[in-house]
């Protein structure tokens, strides 16, 4: 008998003794199993279900009296002899009764768990005989594993999710890495090809970026380590590109689907219906995420209707295909980045690739035309929204067209139209690459190169290119002149106007005004004319017409709440804040500063930021409140680092930076603003926002005072976390369990409102420096 009870021995794999991970997935399978008598663990192949389901099993094996049984049915081929496996298992000697019958009669009185473990091969035989034997036996529990449910009354499915691994937008300190499990696994498995492996300081961001590109996926990241035999860790992640071909070695004890990365989607490959599988390949066109209507869009054609997406998208969810998740009130699905690298390589092979990359293409560039008609208005947001989820598959089909000479004019259209995805989106040093690259493919007149020539401007602008501004804004004048485009030279003489405010405000006024005259003539959206009035606001501001400046920022806010637009009220309420500044209404200027930041929240427009907290900055000094004024210009510096100059070089706007800089400075001391000002340069975005909103305070209490909330061993592990040290690192330190480490971690950001190692180190920082005599 294949048994896990108590009495007999197991017949787990021997590398089950090292399993990692998985503490909390155990736990909730445990509980599920405790209150279900059916429970599948469902997911993509090789992400661990039955390592899983195996652990569960033991952990549970002393509340099964008559045993805990593992049926292994992966290599069973013919369905009709399911039963006479598990009989097999079982150990039941040999029956003359028909074989389901034979095994109800055995665990009618059994209190037993049988673990059945791959049955998707073999789904409608799997969900009848399990079904016959939880009526027939009330004690029995089942925990099975497949990549599809049974599809049964009482079953529980629980999908067992890619192990964890560090978030590509995170900073992590200095060997915390393996407080990641994907991390922590792959440690394990070099150490054991490679005696004495390590991660160390020199390897350790190859292997984040490795399990990055792994997924998570437990088998790939063990076959990937196998290859460190012949290769470093830095070489291993540079050849992952090729991943399908690298992966070909493994364990010669596991089943030879598991054996190589190739076999094992095969065997989900060979799995699917033929609709499953050309819709499977076809999907792998799009990048991130997808919705059904774009799957419908892009996918279906005579071979594959239309009417027949739904269920086909149904049967890639339930076989682990299609992971499903919902966004915003929609429904996305998306792939595993190795599957749908299968998926593409199988789209190769059809010899469809170009036909359904193009109309990939086509509803990402009708997506682009449709936001941009409706940018201005009520619909911000979710637009806003859908477009930095689609954003994967923009990039994509700007990657089609320029990769075409004849789609490049195409490529210019989406490049150049959607201004707002580079500039409000946080995207611009991206879209001045796209605009760059379409530029130089496509030199010849035309429309779109006025108008992508145009977005490049802006976005130089904006970064304080000037010599590339200077270039573009003449180019795009000449050539709409040359067109007898008027949207074209409204947009040009936009550009001149923001282009002279950051040397001569002066002078840029009539520029402004004048692109103001031209838009009105020119049948172009809203947010043209409207994005001129913040920057008119200010150039009026800087030239000292404050009544003038007063009426246009005035108009704009109006503009926008009748339209229901948010990301230019954000500047306009930012000039607005500016003017009560310079009017001395520091208290109004705040609040008007402060609406500003709240209407940010819903982009991640990084430029609007640095603008709100800078003068957000200057109104706290002029208000006397130097420390908040030091820690909102490091925040400010720091947002800025990501955009280009600060205050885009304008050296009215960098002088006004510097009064307000210096009084902080002399009312605190150097030392005391340098600390504040650090402290800022620290703070994630929503660190920046919730301080600069006086929602609470990164650190609520003083370092010395936050210092006696915590306990010695609190303290002591915060100086060590502040060394960069991971938890296992000051475990061992310590001498204490990882684990305990990690609780004391958490009190900390409990204690002290931190959410990052790296607040605790600065912390840690400040609690050390000395007193400043003007604090």
């Amino acid at each position: 008998m294949a048994s896990l009870s108590a009495n007999q021995p197991d017949n787990l794999p021997a590398d089950l003794t090292s399993f990692l991970g998985r503490r909390s997935e155990t736990q909730t399978v445990r509980k599920l199993l405790s209150a279900d008598r059916l429970v599948t663990l469902t997911g993509v192949g090789g992400v661990g279900k039955t390592r899983l389901a195996l652990r569960v099993a033991r952990d549970v094996r002393r509340a099964f009296p008559d045993g805990v049984c593992l049926v292994e049915l992966a290599s069973l081929k013919d369905p009709d002899l399911l039963p006479h496996t598990l009989i097999d298992a079982l150990g039941i000697r040999e029956q003359s009764a028909p074989a389901p019958l034979v095994l109800t009669d055995y665990l009618r009185p059994r209190h037993t768990l049988l673990v059945l473990d791959n049955c998707e091969h073999i789904l409608e035989a799997a969900a009848d005989l399990v079904d016959r034997l939880l009526r027939a036996a009330p004690k029995l529990r089942i925990l099975a594993t497949s990549r599809q449910a049974l599809m049964i009354a009482g079953e529980h499915v629980y999908p067992v999710p890619t192990l964890p691994v560090p978030d590509v937008d995170v900073r992590l300190a200095p060997g915390s890495a393996t407080q990641f499990a994907a991390v922590d696994l792959f440690a394990a498995r070099a150490a054991a090809v490679v005696p004495g492996f390590e991660i160390i300081p020199d390897n350790e961001q190859a292997v984040i970026r490795l399990c990055q590109r792994l997924e998570g996926i437990p088998l790939a990241i063990e076959l990937a380590a196998v290859r460190l035999r012949v290769l470093t860790v830095e070489e291993l992640a540079h050849r992952l590109d090729s991943r399908f071909e690298l992966l070909r070695e493994g364990s010669r004890n596991l089943p030879e689907r598991h054996q190589t990365l190739q076999a094992l989607i095969d065997w989900s490959y060979e799995l699917c219906t033929p609709a499953e599988q050309t819709l499977w390949a076809r999907a792998s066109v799009f990048a991130g995420g997808f919705g059904l209507d774009a799957l419908e869009a892009v996918c279906a054609d005579e071979l594959l209707a239309e009417e027949v997406i739904l269920d086909t998208v149904a049967g890639l969810t339930d076989k682990s295909i299609l992971i499903r998740g919902e966004h915003g009130g929609r429904v996305r699905f998306r792939m595993l980045e190795t599957i749908r690298e299968y998926g593409q390589a199988r789209l190769r092979e059809s010899g469809s690739e170009a036909k359904v990359q193009r109309r990939h293409r086509d509803w990402y560039w009708r997506l682009i035309e449709k936001a941009a008609a409706q940018w201005f208005g009520p619909g911000q947001e979710a637009w806003a929204a859908l477009l930095r989820m689609e954003h994967p598959n923009v990039r994509s089909a700007l990657e089609f067209c320029l990769a075409r000479p004849d789609e490049v004019r195409v490529g210019l259209r989406m490049a150049g139209l959607p201004w707002f995805l580079w500039t409000a989106l946080g995207f611009m040093t991206e879209g001045r690459l796209w605009l760059d690259r379409a530029l130089a493919i496509d030199q010849e007149p035309s429309l779109e190169r006025v108008w992508a020539l145009g977005t490049a401007a802006d976005i130089a602008v904006f970064q304080g290119d000037e010599a590339a501004a200077t270039a573009l804004i003449d180019a795009v004048h000449d050539l709409a002149g040359r067109l007898g485009d008027p949207q074209g030279l409204a947009y040009a003489t936009h550009m001149l106007g923001l282009r002279e405010l950051g040397t001569d405000p002066s002078a840029a006024i009539p520029l402004l005004v004048e692109a103001l005259e031209r838009y009105g003539r020119a049948d172009v959206p809203a947010d043209y004319p409207n994005s001129v009035r913040p920057a008119l606001t200010i150039a009026y501001l800087l030239s000292g017409e404050l009544d003038r400046a007063a009426d246009v920022v005035e108009e704009a806010c109006e503009q926008c709440k009748q339209a229901g637009e948010r990301w230019l009220l954000s500047y306009a309420m930012w000039a607005k804040g500016f003017l009560r500044l310079l009017q001395g209404e520091l208290e109004q200027a705040e609040a008007d500063l402060c609406e500003a930041l709240q209407l940010k929240r819903f982009t991640q427009d990084s430029l609007g930021l640095a603008f709100i907290l800078d003068v957000l900055a200057w109104t706290a000094a002029a208000s006397g409140d130097c420390e908040r004024a030091a820690v909102l210009l490091g925040a400010s510096d720091q947002a800025w680092q990501s955009i280009g100059v600060p205050l885009l070089g304008a050296k009215h706007l960098l002088a006004r930076r510097e009064q307000f800089e210096n009084m902080a400075r002399q009312a605190m001391g150097n030392p005391g603003f340098d600390t504040a000002f650090a402290r800022g340069g620290q703070l994630t975005v929503e660190d920046m926002l919730t301080f600069a909103l006086r929602e609470h305070r990164v650190s609520p209490v003083e370092p010395r005072q936050a210092d006696s909330l915590l306990t010695p061993r609190e303290r002591e592990v915060a100086d060590l976390v502040a060394q960069g040290m991971s938890s296992k690192e000051v475990a061992a330190k310590l001498v204490i369990s990882r684990r305990t480490v990690d609780v004391h971690v958490e009190h900390i950001f409990e204690k002290l409102g931190f959410n990052s190692r790296t607040q605790i180190a600065t912390w840690v920082a400040q609690r050390r420096a000395p007193e400043s005599p003007n604090r």
